[in-house]
């Protein structure tokens, strides 16, 4: 093996694993058979702590007051289906589902920790709610999304009467999945057509759309808002889709500033966004809770991550007064997390050019040596990127049709941008074949977990990626070996061949 190709990844490896940022899991409530679905918290009049847990069998209501040793204190029995969800206002909580006739669930919570009282509503004989996909408590209104009764938009409803609810307006034009409200705007997931919707209920008897936006996975699944309001995060219920983030400041004109995936598993998309001052917490499928920094939404960097097991993680909730999030994996159960630092990521931009010429190369792919993060280019050569950790790190930068290059001392820190540009050379046009042990062949990410990305694989070369006793783990003639989740942690072997012989060797690591 080619010791001077394996320094390199040794060093990522180390700082990968120097640099990562768990979260902290301190209580666990398992549910199996029962699986679960969505959350929401709940403070009693003695400030006790509660997470409210939609569950396939009903309402699960958790006592989080010791959150290492959470134990439920009460369920409320409801027709068994996967989908559930939870808000609550004013000391009630509302339980919608997608199981037929499941209607609402209302929930008195005004006594706990001592007892609970439970009703089923229907809506009234003009607007029957027959079931719901989810649903929103805001500023004395309860709001209904998705399902047959409703089968396009939204009922609002008044709270004046929390035990009550009276229906007052219908949105009627698209079906929506689920909705966010801020003052007298709702922001709806039309998921079936691909965006999100802008709506004025400043009427409620009345919404009147004002806007609609594309997302990039075209199956919008739900958003949130920033707290000065202009930035709007979206995601999209599609594998390896991405969380975005867009200016929504004039709404003749919004635009999308970044978009993030999480890094290490990317294929596992955010399921729910939830916005907590400058930082989102993303429960997301494949398994997987993670943190981003948002205070530059044009540079979303992920801060935190950890791995919940391998089903979907439906629900996130970090706003009871403790600072405790907890997360709801479909099958695994409850997970209670310790409240995160939400330290401001470190961040870099810069922009790439030509060495030769000064122009703005799009497509180069910027990789901050060692982690899980990189970019890549658009047609103004602009990059931004970043870590959780601060300290000294490096850029390799690699295209199509230039030589890598890298940038050291990169010294990173908390909440500070800076900028490093990079300019590449190009390559010298030649008719002869490629020399392969010339050419900066990256292997990302680096420790890697289910799959390998391959970058500037020569032509007529095969990627095979080997186990330390020389067995086949996987091969590829094209840039990304699947199906790696298997295989156990450990040092393994990648080997680029040429008409059947070896000629460039990297060693690469399966992350835990």
């Amino acid at each position: 093996m080619n010791i001077r190709n394996m320094l390199p990844v040794l060093l990522a490896l180390f700082l990968t694993q120097a640099h990562a940022q768990e979260l902290q899991k301190i209580g666990h409530l398992a549910y199996d058979p029962v699986s679960l679905a969505g959350c929401w918290h709940y403070v009693d009049s003695t400030g006790g702590e509660w997470a409210l847990v939609g569950t396939s069998a009903g309402l699960s209501l958790v006592n989080l007051n010791d959150p290492a040793q959470p134990y439920e204190r009460f369920a409320v029995p409801g027709i068994q289906n996967n989908w559930r969800e939870v808000k609550t206002w004013a000391g009630f909580a509302y339980v919608g589902s997608e199981a037929y006739n499941s209607g609402i669930t209302i929930v008195d919570l005004r006594e706990l920790p001592d007892t609970i009282q439970y009703k089923t509503w229907y809506g009234d004989s003009t607007n029957v709610v027959i079931k719901s996909h989810a649903l929103q408590a805001e500023d004395g209104y309860l709001y209904l999304f998705g399902g047959l009764g409703l089968q396009n938009g939204a009922f609002i409803a008044d709270l004046a009467d929390p035990w009550n609810p009276v229906i007052v307006g219908v949105y009627p034009i698209e079906y929506v999945h689920d909705g966010f409200i801020r003052g007298d705007t709702l922001w709806t997931s039309e998921i079936y057509k691909g965006r999100f919707g802008v709506v004025d209920i400043a009427d409620r008897t009345n919404p009147v759309l004002l806007a609609t936006q594309p997302t990039p996975g075209a199956f919008n699944h739900n958003s949130g808002l920033n707290n000065a309001g202009n930035v709007l995060f979206t995601t999209d219920e599609v594998a390896n889709a991405p969380l975005a983030a867009f200016d929504v400041s004039d709404l003749e004109n919004i635009t999308l500033l970044d978009t993030y995936k999480p890094t290490r598993k990317p294929t596992g998309e955010v399921h729910n966004v939830r916005v907590i001052g400058d930082f989102l917490v993303n429960p997301s499928y494949r398994g997987q809770l993670t943190i981003v920094d948002a205070a530059k939404p044009d540079n979303l960097v992920e801060i935190g991550w950890d791995s919940l097991g391998n089903s979907l993680v439906w629900d996130a909730d970090p706003y009871l007064p403790s600072g405790i999030i907890f997360a709801t994996a479909k099958k695994e159960g409850l997970f209670i997390y310790k409240k995160p630092d939400y330290r401001p990521a470190c961040r870099v931009e810069g922009q790439v050019t030509d060495a030769q010429t000064g122009a703005l190369l799009s497509n180069a792919k910027v990789f901050l040596t060692g982690t899980w993060h990189a970019d890549t280019t658009l047609s103004d050569g602009i990059y931004k990127t970043g870590v959780a950790i601060p300290g000294t790190y490096q850029l390799f930068v690699t295209r199509e049709g230039y030589q890598s290059a890298t940038a050291s001392d990169v010294n990173l820190f908390p909440g500070v941008t800076i900028n490093r540009d990079i300019a590449l050379e190009p390559l010298a046009s030649s008719t002869k074949p490629v020399d392969t042990e010339k050419v900066a062949i990256v292997a990302s990410p680096v420790p890697f977990y289910d799959y390998i990305r391959i970058d500037n694989l020569c032509d007529g070369c095969a990627a095979e990626l080997l186990d330390m006793n020389g067995r086949q783990i996987g091969v590829s003639e094209s840039s990304v070996i699947n199906g790696l989740q298997g295989y156990p942690s450990g040092s393994y072997r990648l080997v680029i061949r040429k008409s059947g012989a070896p000629v460039l060797e990297k060693a690469v690591f399966k992350s835990e």
